[in-house]
């Protein structure tokens, strides 16, 4: 019976991402997604309650990938490293972004959902709520650079929101402009770049 269980609850999650895809949450048939599954809107709601479950079935996991992705940005990530400024970590963060790009090209359906598809939806804000979210954590980060290393120059909040902005929508940009693999490896890494070596002078800090 949990054979058959999932197996009706994978048919109806196909078939509400092909009717998402196409007609977006609002517009976005329940009748038609129990119909394509083979089911009845009755037999449907047995397993999601509402059209917004269904939606959030689709790109729950994307989401919790992504504030993984966003929490690189935090303090706990830069305190406890000997050189939280130098070439290694540089390195690391394009490695952990190189990660996350390959994670969205495997899961694209479900960015397009969240970006294009999401409006009405639990999720419709999603693009700026993760903003947001990042912008927190690089503020945190950046306070905490300017305390450990001396720095006088200063660096407004809100130079700084518009940045980690930026970097969550040059993600974004990956998959709104269809980019493969390598495209889109070359495009992030101009973007870390750009604002890492930006910050650091910014910060007034030695920017090898």
């Amino acid at each position: 019976m949990a054979d058959a269980s999932e197996e009706t609850k994978s048919k109806i999650l196909k078939s509400a991402k092909a009717e998402f895809l196409e007609k977006g949450f609002t517009n976005a048939s329940l009748r038609t997604i129990a119909a394509n599954a083979g089911l009845t809107t009755g037999a449907m709601y047995r397993h999601f309650k509402d059209k917004d479950a269904l939606f959030c079935a689709l790109v729950d996991d994307a989401i919790d990938e992504t504030l993984k992705m966003v929490k690189a940005g935090g303090l706990e990530n830069h305190e406890n490293l000997e050189d939280p400024i130098g070439g290694v970590h540089a390195e690391n963060e394009k490695t952990f972004a190189n990660q996350f790009i390959d994670y969205i090209l495997t899961n694209k359906d479900a960015f397009v959902l969240l970006l294009t598809k999401a409006a009405g939806s639990t999720h419709e804000n999603f693009l700026e709520e993760i903003s947001d979210i990042y912008t927190e954590n690089v503020l945190s980060t950046v306070h905490w650079m300017k305390q450990k290393f001396n720095v006088t120059k200063p660096i407004d909040d809100m130079s700084i929101h518009v940045f980690a902005t930026a970097t969550i929508n040059a993600f974004a940009e990956v998959v709104l402009h269809n980019m493969d693999k390598e495209e889109a490896a070359v495009f992030i890494g101009n973007i870390q770049e750009f604002f890492h070596f930006g910050f650091m002078h910014l910060l007034g800090l030695p920017c090898d």
